[in-house]
């Protein structure tokens, strides 16, 4: 009976041993060697995949939708951009073989911080709806919100907040609002793959009080 518990306590701390062996390797690959150190906000680079003409990160890539915008054919890709902070979605809208908007689909901070995000298009076939939803821990409690943005159509042009309403200052879709400002600005350029200078160019989003 001694035996094998010995036994059976080599081989758990063996396969324990293998475990923290292969997360090391990971950790190298991924952040690069020596020295190197994952940082809040760092992106971590995936391997890459053509989708819609365009190049995406691999990771979690998948075609979220085809529709037409202004009589354009438009795809909206979704693939991950995770960073050491947080498990983050993005999606991308492609018209042309240009990127015409990167937003964050989904989030899941490390500190708590959620984000969910619903694509789909307005019967207008000039607008992106953005159904999202948002929390984060405030207290002993939590802070929700939950809102719906609108992209609008600008042809060759990124496309630019359409809001059926104002929107309230001091929200998260404010914040958002401010971050999709400064990115659009970035897109003029039309790029024609999601490079990871583009992604390190959209930031997590801002959760804040």
């Amino acid at each position: 009976m001694v035996e094998h518990n010995a036994n059976t306590a080599l081989i758990a701390l063996a396969q324990t041993v293998a475990m923290i062996a292969r997360r090391t390797l990971l950790g190298v690959s991924l952040l690069g060697w020596p020295g190197a150190v994952a940082r809040a906000g760092d992106v971590i680079e995936e391997a890459r995949t053509t989708l819609a003409g365009i190049e995406v990160p691999d990771l979690r890539a998948r075609l979220l939708a085809t529709v037409k915008l202004g009589g354009m054919p438009v795809a909206v890709l979704a693939f991950a951009a995770d960073v050491a902070d947080g498990v983050r979605d993005l999606f991308a809208v492609v018209a042309g073989g240009r990127v015409v908007a990167l937003e964050v689909l989904a989030w899941h901070g490390t500190n708590g911080e959620r984000l969910s995000t619903q694509v789909s298009a307005v019967s207008d076939r000039l607008r992106l709806r953005l159904q999202r939803m948002a929390s984060a821990p405030r207290g002993l409690g939590y802070r929700r919100e939950q809102w719906t943005d609108y992209l609008g159509w600008q042809g060759a042009a990124p496309m630019a907040d359409a809001p059926v309403r104002p929107v309230l200052a001091g929200t998260w879709q404010a914040a958002l609002a401010a971050q999709r400002a400064e990115m659009r600005a970035v897109l003029t350029v039309g790029p024609r793959g999601v490079t990871p200078a583009l992604i390190a160019a959209c930031p997590p989003p801002v959760l804040a009080v």
